[in-house]
């Protein structure tokens, strides 16, 4: 159990984390599977459910346009990584599944094919869809004293990772995806009484790129890693008031021993809006922060082939609209199996 797998089974609850790892010893299948259940508990106006497992993220009916309140979740956790080393031992594809945004619930299959060069590092290119996993939202979050309808909001785009940078411990993710939503209906609310034009700055779809450049310190000979990063963020949605751009800045540590696995993540972040939402006359700035961490216990219970694991994983967006604030946390018991 190498400590990409390790970041992989972080990434299904929270942030990615450590940088690519090599490829296995042996070419053939090989991949794992992190099985468990979570409980937690989610603050949103826009998210309603979780698509196929009927797992409610939000109220259908709201009282106002004031901070959303907690819906409690209880819902199946899982992370799975399959893929194919070639002959050269040098080339690999795989799938996967992959959490793009933490406190969006944006959950994507990973569809990926990675080469380790001999000079220039290791480059991963990799295709993210949600179709099959898709978060459902509100179609018209504003609407007060009625039930609101959900639609399936989804994205597809694109990621290259670039490791190992010409030999150094450089790391370098760019990825771009477009976001879309079934029923785009934000704002259409009489009650509002918004104009067309103000109804179109309140559109949730568009384009959300990110460039992350991480740099990766070994210590020990592997027992700790540290992966200090700074990202860069520009969603570019058809809405003006929902359109945002800033920066995260980031710090990953694993603690790597035979009977022990620790790994935890730390995000910061700020989010400057382009123009005033039309309803509350403000501007969607964001200060975000994320916190997680994991513990895997091998040889727990004499156990050979499974891996217990704990994690907990929190973040909080806070809007200067306090209608888009969110907060969601979320732990999970699991089981690890490598093959």
């Amino acid at each position: 159990m190498n400590k990409t797998a390790i970041a992989l089974v972080l990434a299904a609850i929270a942030t990615p984390s450590l940088a690519l790892d090599k490829l296995p010893d042996e070419s053939g299948f090989s991949g794992f599977v992190n099985l468990g259940a979570g409980v937690g508990s989610v603050e949103s106006n826009f998210l309603a459910r979780i698509a196929g497992l009927d797992i409610d993220l939000g109220d259908d009916t709201i009282d106002d346009l004031g901070s959303p309140d907690d819906e409690d979740l209880l819902m199946p956790a899982g992370g799975l990584n399959l893929g194919y080393t070639f002959a050269n031992k040098k080339t690999r594809v795989a799938i996967g599944n992959d959490l793009t945004d933490f406190l969006q619930f944006d959950r994507s299959t990973l569809l990926s094919l990675r080469h380790d060069f001999d000079t220039i590092g290791h480059i991963q290119l990799g295709l993210l869809s949600s179709s099959g996993a898709a978060t459902e939202v509100w179609a018209d979050p504003y609407l007060v004293g009625e039930k609101r309808k959900d639609t399936e909001m989804s994205s597809t785009g694109a990621r290259i990772t670039w490791d190992k940078i010409f030999g150094s411990n450089f790391e370098l993710k760019v990825q771009s995806r477009e976001r879309d939503i079934d029923d785009e209906r934000s704002g259409e609310s009489a009650d509002l009484g918004l104009s067309r034009a103000e109804r179109k700055l309140l559109d949730r779809e568009g384009d959300i790129a990110r460039a992350e450049l991480g740099y990766v310190f070994n210590i020990g000979n592997g027992t700790h890693l540290i992966r200090p990063s700074v990202a860069f963020i520009d969603r570019d949605l058809d809405g003006d008031a929902m359109s945002q751009d800033g920066y995260e800045v980031a710090v990953s540590y694993a603690y790597v021993t035979d009977g022990f696995r620790w790994v935890n993540n730390a995000v910061v972040g700020s989010l400057e809006g382009d123009k005033k939402n039309p309803i509350f006359d403000e501007v969607n700035d964001e200060d975000r922060v994320a916190l997680s961490s994991a513990m895997f216990f091998p040889g727990l219970f004499g156990l050979e082939k499974w891996t217990p694991n704990v994690s907990v994983a929190w973040g909080e967006g806070d809007s200067d609209i306090d209608f888009n604030d969110t907060n969601v946390w979320i732990a999970t018991v699991s089981m690890f199996r490598s093959f």
